[in-house]
């Protein structure tokens, strides 16, 4: 499963994609499991915010029926290994705002003759995972600045943005503002004009209805489907 979903971003077929994700920021293992995720393509793990840790990501894999990518905490080699040996089929960069801070990335997360990434005993290398993809984030000024340069990186697989972060950047009140969606916009193009994949948390329905085709679409987070299976089951407060 893990190679196919690889496999299928990176060559992906007429009105195959978006792939929706659910962004996990407190469910365990066990509710994964056992949550009935039949409609989900994709669990994108939060190391950055939320109560997930970098503890929980193998037995998260272990039980997840979908493919797992996981948000590191920050750009740290170290961290970022570590994330990498637990076999997730990806990683998302926070606050990326450079070429030169991509090309760390990819330095970061391939062997060599291409990177700096050693070998040693791991979940990943133990399974034969394939390469997961590398996704720096665009969610400041910066970044939206350097955003096609930043895809241009050889070993970037594709730009994943963060609107709610950018909006803040971007000095505005609502992610909704016309100028947040035409920079949402602006990455996703720029993504797409360097044949990088483009991805993008929503979380709010009026968001999603105004973006232009991704192929990683993250809907929203756990927490919120809590709220709303609460909802349904008990009505409103």
């Amino acid at each position: 499963m893990t190679t196919a979903f690889v496999s299928r971003l990176r060559a992906p077929e007429a009105g195959d994609l978006p792939l929706r994700g659910l962004w996990l920021t407190c469910l365990p293992p066990y509710a994964v499991e056992l949550a009935g995720l039949g409609a989900v393509d994709w669990l994108g793990a939060d190391l950055q915010h939320g109560d997930l840790a970098l503890s929980d990501l193998a037995p998260l894999l272990r039980a997840s029926p979908v493919p797992v990518l996981a948000r590191l905490a920050d750009h740290e080699p170290s961290h970022l290994a570590r994330v990498l040996d637990t076999g997730v089929d990806g990683i998302i960069v926070p606050a990326v705002e450079s070429a030169d801070q991509a090309a760390a990335l990819v330095a970061a997360s391939s062997p060599p003759p291409r990177g700096t990434r050693s070998t040693g005993v791991s979940r990943a290398g133990s399974l034969g995972k394939p390469q997961p993809l590398l996704l720096p984030m665009v969610e400041t000024a910066a970044g939206l600045d350097a955003a096609e340069e930043i895809a241009a990186v050889p070993g970037v697989d594709g730009i994943f943005v963060g609107p709610y972060d950018l909006s803040l950047s971007l000095g505005a009140s609502s992610v909704l503002e016309p100028a947040v969606v035409t920079a949402i916009e602006t990455v996703i193009a720029n993504a797409h004009r360097r044949d990088r994949l483009a991805g993008v948390f929503a979380g709010n329905a009026d968001l999603a209805a105004r973006l232009p085709a991704v192929e990683l679409f993250a809907v929203d987070t756990d927490l919120a489907a809590l709220r709303a299976g609460i909802r349904q089951l008990f009505g409103p407060p």
